[in-house]
This record gives structure tokens, C-alpha cells and sequence, in this order.
């Protein structure tokens, strides 16, 4: 194993490999240059820059040509097609060069597995920073990828290689893009300031997208495209022109315990996405809605905290047989929960509380169960029922609303059962224009205005067995000639005589 020098013992790259042998060291020296590049066509060769000499205007700066054992380090590399381009070359490694403003990509690997790319700058290349295709079990690690005009690194067609803690920044396109690539880990990596997403995967599954920060991207942070079982974890996904993280046409992938913030649009957007998993994110300070579900269904949104977004917590439009569990939802401008147009749906003990309209909120949405939730101190109502019907309130805390605790408007054949309605700033619970909803065992207390109010314009309800004492104003104001009233606990009513108590 020799030590080959250019241009000490060779003039020019290329004739030191001519000359070399299985194990040789060449080392190119930066007074000599600029050189020309060389191909490679012999396993086990090293090749290492001495104060960064540079290799310019070939068409390759280094074309590993079905080679293993090559390493390259301590080169600058400018001015050709590629920076250094890998075919069906397979272990060798590529690092601490400085690769810019080549004409495609800076760095390319075709058919070539397990490489390492690691501790090298990748810059104002013409086309990718970094870009694999067919190529699988190779290691990105450490680089800087910045001001490509096309991609920062960009996989296509595979596998299983690792993406970790580099950084990849003011690309034109994306930061990081996934296209029909699988079982990948994308982890600790910073990418920032790239044009359209952060991160972008299309048509990639059983991907992991782990403890990244993600920054200040003119579209997405995250963008999931048709790609499916993929894991997004631990991330931070900030200060995105649109959504934090989207997922379009997505299913069965899993959002959990990421930090999502000061995002343009929504926090987490789904569009027909469906048996995805959202637990334990924060969603806060996001331009439009935390968490936004459209046209979405069978998904699991639990112990999330959507806070301080401008319009609403989560949100649900056209979206049928989602799972709202242990979510809080707080501060929100709008409403803390919202469904509009979305049926089968479960909301089960969920908190939402201080939003600037009210806690819960369901528009055009039938057959929906909301039980055990805690909704308090809310602007509006703690829970408001717009054109919705047969769904199931049962178990609910409503106190402390600026308005009513629970109000029902032209919205038929709900049931509302063993729900606590308390010191809320008017009515208990308020049904208006709303007919054959039934009442039973819920207990209503000191609210400002009246316990239980069913408006004239609304008939054949069920009042049955509830306790309602210790309001305002009346505790009980029900029609008992258009609606059935029995049974119930109060001190007062209007008619009077339609309580146990009291009356």
C-alpha cells in the first residue's frame, strides 16, 4: 500500500489512478491545482485533498463506477455535471469535501448501497444537493446542504437509509424529499428556509421522521402525499407559510409528541386521510386551526394540546367515525372543538376551556357521541348544537360559559343524559326550534338566567328526571301541552306545577 502524490509523482488525478494499486493512499496536493477529475474503476483507493484542492469542469469531479472501498475527503469539487457521482458503487465513503455549483447534482448515487456522506458542504448546485435513486442502507449524516436549485437531498426509489443531523437550507424546492422510497429515517436533521416544504414525502411508506426541526419553509413543514404508515415523532415544526404538518391522501401514519407552532395555516392539516394516529402533540399559535380534519375518516386524535391558534382548536369538515379522546383544547380564538358537516364521530373527555366562541360546537353533524368532556369558561356556549341530530351528549361538565352551558337550535332527536350544566352566564341548557330531543338525569345549577329553557317553537321533547334548582331566574321553563315534562327536581317553573319539588 503506497502513497501516491499529485502532482508531486503524477501531474494529474486521473494518471495516479491509472497508476495505482489495491490499497494505495493518493493524496492531491492544492498547489498544483485546479485539476481535472478522475474516474474510478478499483476497489479499495483513497483519495485525500491536502488544504482543500480543487477538482473542476469535467463532467464528474469523481465517478465511482461499480467500485467499493473508495474514500474521498478534504477535496473542493466545482463546476462539472456532478460533484461526485456513484454508480452501482457500493461501501464507500464521501467526506469533509466542499461540492458547489455543479450543473445537476452535487453529489449522485445510482444502484450504489451503503455509502456514508458525511461532514461534507453541498452548495449552489444546479439541480440536487444530494440525490439516490435505486440505491438503499446508505448513511447522510452531518452535511450542510444549502442553496441548490432544485432539492437538498431528494431520494427516489430507495430504501432504508438514514438522514440524520444535517442541515439542508434555502433549497428552491424542498429540504428533504422522499418519492417511492421506504423504511428511511430521517432523524435530527434542521432544515429551514427551503421554498416549498421542510420535509416531503410522496408515495413513501414505514418511513421515520424523528426529532427534526423544521423551520421557516414557504409552504409545509411536513408534507405526506400519498404515504402511508410512516412515524412522525418529536419533531419541532415552526414558522411554515402554511400548515405545520400535512398530510394529503394519507392513511395509517402516526403523528406523536411533535411540537407544532407559529405555522401560517392550520397546525396539523388531514385531507382524505384516513386510521391515522394523533397523540400527544402541542398545536399552539398556528394561523388558522390546531388540528384540521377535511374529508377525513377513522382517525384517533388523543391527549393532544391545541392552544392559542387563531381560529379554532380542532376542527372537523365532511370528516365521519373520528376518535377525539383526552385532547385539551384552550385558548383558542374560535371554538375549542368543532364538527361541521361530520357524523359518527366520539368526542370523550376532552377539556376545552377559554376559547373565544364556545367549547364545543357541532354544525350539520349527526350521530355523534360527546361524553365526558369538561367544557369551561368558554366565550360563547360550553357546548352549541346548530342543525344536528341524533347525537348523544352524555356525562358532559358545562360551567362557567359567558352564554349557555348547552344550546340546541333546529336540531332534532339528540339525547342528553346525566350532563352537569353550572354557573354559566345564561341559561343551563336552551333548546330553540328543536323537537323530539330528550333530557333525562341532568343536573342543572345555578346558572344566570334560567335552569332548563325549551322555547315555544320547540315540541314533543322529553323532560324527564333532571335536577334543576338554584338558578337566576326560572328553573324550569317548559310547554307541557306540546312536550313531556315529568319527574324533574326544582324550585320553580313556568307553567308551574311540573316539578317534584317546590313548585
Amino acid at each position: 500500500m503506497n502513497t501516491l502524490i499529485v502532482p508531486t509523482d503524477f501531474s494529474t488525478i486521473q494518471a495516479a489512478v491509472d497508476a495505482a494499486n489495491l490499497g494505495d493512499t493518493i493524496e492531491v496536493l492544492a498547489a498544483g491545482g485546479p485539476y481535472a477529475g478522475a474516474t474510478i474503476s478499483m476497489d479499495n483507493l483513497s483519495f485525500k485533498g491536502v488544504d482543500n484542492p480543487v477538482v473542476e469542469g469535467s463532467v464528474n469531479g469523481f465517478l465511482l463506477n461499480n467500485v467499493s472501498g473508495i474514500l474521498i475527503e478534504g477535496f473542493t469539487i466545482r463546476n462539472s455535471v456532478h460533484g461526485i457521482n456513484l454508480m452501482s458503487s457500493n461501501n464507500n465513503m464521501i467526506e469533509k469535501n466542499t461540492i458547489q455549483v455543479n450543473s445537476v447534482s452535487g453529489v449522485s448515487l445510482l444502484a450504489s448501497d451503503n455509502n456514508t456522506i458525511e461532514n461534507n458542504i453541498i452548495e449552489n448546485n444546479s439541480v440536487d444537493g444530494i440525490n439516490l435513486a435505486c440505491s438503499n442502507n446508505n448513511a447522510i449524516e452531518k452535511n450542510t446542504i444549502q442553496n441548490n436549485s432544485v432539492q437538498g437531498i431528494w431520494l427516489s426509489s430507495s430504501n432504508s437509509n438514514t438522514i440524520e443531523k444535517n442541515t439542508s437550507r434555502n433549497n428552491s424546492i424542498h429540504g428533504i424529499t422522499l418519492a417511492s422510497s421506504n423504511d428511511n429515517k430521517i432523524e435530527k436533521n434542521t432544515t429551514q428556509n427551503n421554498r416549498v416544504s421542510g420535509v416531503t414525502l410522496a408515495s413513501s411508506h414505514n418511513n421515520i421522521i424523528e426529532k427534526n426541526i423544521i423551520d421557516n419553509n414557504d409552504l409545509n413543514g411536513i408534507t405526506l402525499m400519498t404515504s402511508n404508515d410512516n412515524m412522525l415523532e418529536r419533531n419541532t415544526v415552526q414558522n411554515n407559510f402554511l400548515h405545520g404538518i400535512n398530510l394529503l391522501v394519507g392513511n395509517n401514519n402516526t403523528v406523536e409528541k411533535n411540537i407544532i407552532q407559529n405555522n401560517g395555516s392550520d397546525g396539523v392539516g388531514l385531507q382524505r386521510s384516513g386510521n391515522n394516529k394523533l397523540e400527544k402533540n402541542t398545536a399552539q399559535n398556528n394561523g388558522f386551526d390546531g388540528i384540521q380534519l377535511e374529508g377525513s375518516n377513522n382517525n384517533k386524535l388523543e391527549k393532544n394540546t391545541v392552544q392559542n391558534n387563531v381560529f379554532d382548536g380542532i376542527q372537523l369538515e365532511g370528516s365521519d367515525s373520528n376518535v377525539l379522546e383526552k385532547n385539551t383544547a384552550q385558548n383558542n380564538g374560535f371554538d375549542g372543538i368543532e364538527l361541521e358537516g361530520s357524523d359518527n364521530n366520539a368526542l370523550e373527555k376532552n377539556t376545552v376551556q377559554n376559547n373565544g366562541f364556545d367549547g364545543i360546537q357541532l354544525v350539520g353533524s349527526d350521530n355523534n357521541v360527546v361524553e365526558k368532556n369538561t367544557a369551561q369558561h368558554n366565550g360563547f356556549d360550553g357546548i352549541e348544537i346548530e342543525v344536528s341530530h341524533d347525537n348523544t351528549f352524555e356525562k358532559n361538565t358545562v360551567q362557567n360559559n359567558e352564554f349557555d352551558g348547552i344550546e340546541l337550535e333546529n336540531s332534532h332527536n339528540n339525547t342528553f343524559e346525566k350532563n352537569i350544566a353550572q354557573h354559566n352566564g345564561s341559561d343551563g341548557i336552551e333548546l330553540e326550534v328543536s323537537d323530539n330531543n330528550t333530557l333525562e338525569n341532568n343536573t342543572i345549577l345555578n346558572n344566570m338566567v334560567n335552569g332548563i329553557e325549551v322555547a315555544s317553537s320547540s315540541e314533543k321533547n322529553i323532560v324527564i328526571k333532571n335536577t334543576v334548582l338554584d338558578n337566576d331566574g326560572i328553573d324550569l321553563i317548559v310547554d307541557p301541552n306540546t312536550n313531556t315534562v315529568a319527574n324533574n327536581v326544582c324550585n320553580t317553573s313556568d307553567p308551574a306545577g311540573q316539578c317534584m319539588d317546590g313548585c
